[in-house]
This record gives structure tokens, sequence and C-alpha cells, in this order.
């Protein structure tokens, strides 16, 4: 059972021959009344304190919990986007290795052809000198078969020029190729 300061104060005490003062009795009592009295009173404001104190420490507990769990996800989201980073410049990476290994294959391609596209105009070309060299040879055998016939015939005629039948000239010249259809 608890002790109230009005109990304190309305405490009966019998009366004996020889017992204590009741004046000092009351005052006594009066002054331990009013000491329980305050410290009831600051047993109660320490108690709305101490809830104020324990809602604010909940409070701030919740806080902490929140800032804790915001930390870890922006860690997480930092890690993540740390990875995704990093795989997506591994892929740029990979892209751009097999883009130049490509550019390289046409480019070696490109090279191969143009270097066949050499040889072949080279061949091209060498067929070209050949047959016109050997057109020219030709040429020159037919000049040299007409001048010889020519010279034939100013010595026969003693100095009158002697018409040459197309058809004798023509059976000694040997075929000659169409300039005009010679691939350059």
């Amino acid at each position: 059972m608890r002790i109230t300061p009005l109990d304190i104060r309305k405490q009966p005490f019998r009366r004996t021959l020889r017992g204590f003062d009741p004046d000092a009795v009351n005052s006594f009592l009066e002054m331990v009344a009013s000491e329980y009295e305050t410290i009831i009173k600051q047993n109660n404001e320490f108690a709305t304190q101490i809830k104020s104190l324990e809602q604010r420490l909940d409070s701030y507990i919740k806080i902490e919990r929140v800032l804790n769990e915001t930390l870890l996800t922006a860690q997480k989201a930092t890690d993540e986007a740390r990875v995704n980073a990093q795989k997506e410049a591994e892929l740029i990476i990979k892209d751009a290795m097999i883009r130049a290994e490509r550019y390289e294959d046409e480019s070696r391609q490109r090279v191969l052809s143009l270097e066949s596209e050499l040889v072949s105009l080279r061949n091209q070309r060498d067929s070209f000198l050949a047959r016109f060299k050997a057109m020219l040879t030709t040429q020159l055998g037919l000049l040299d078969v007409i001048s010889g016939d020519l010279k034939q015939g100013t010595d026969e005629d003693s100095g009158s020029v002697m018409e040459i039948a197309d058809d004798e000239t023509m059976d000694e010249v040997p075929p000659q190729p169409n300039i005009s259809s010679l691939d350059v």
C-alpha cells in the first residue's frame, strides 16, 4: 500500500503520558509529508520526462533505422550502378573490338580485292601490250612485204608504179586483231 502525503498528515497517534510532544510530532509529520509530496511531484515529472525521452528515443531509433535502410539501399544502388557500368563498359569494349575486327577483316578483304584487281589490270595491260606488239610486228611485216613488192614493181617497170592486186597482198597478211574490241 502506498502512503500519500495526506495519509502522513492525517495519521492519528495515541496519546500516552510520557509520550512525544504532539506539536513536534505534528510539525515533523508536516515536514515529512511536504518532502514526500515534493518527491512524488518530482517522480511524476521524471516519469513524464522519461516517457517524453522514450518517445524521442523511439523516434530517433526509427530515424536511425530509416537512415540505415536508406544507406544500405544507396550502397546497393551504388554497387548495382557500378556493376552495371562495368558490364556496360565491357559490352562497349567487346562491341568496339568486334567492330575493329570486322573493319580489319573488311580492310584485308578490300586490300586483297584491290591487289587481285591490280594483278588483273597488270595482266590485261601485259596482254594488251603483247597483242599490240604482235599487231605492230604484223603491220611492220606487212609494210615490209608491201615495200618489197613496191620495190620489185619499180624495178620491173623501171620507174613506173605497179598496182598490186588486193587479193595477192591480203593472202600474205596474217589476220589482225580487232583493236576496238580489245579490253583495256
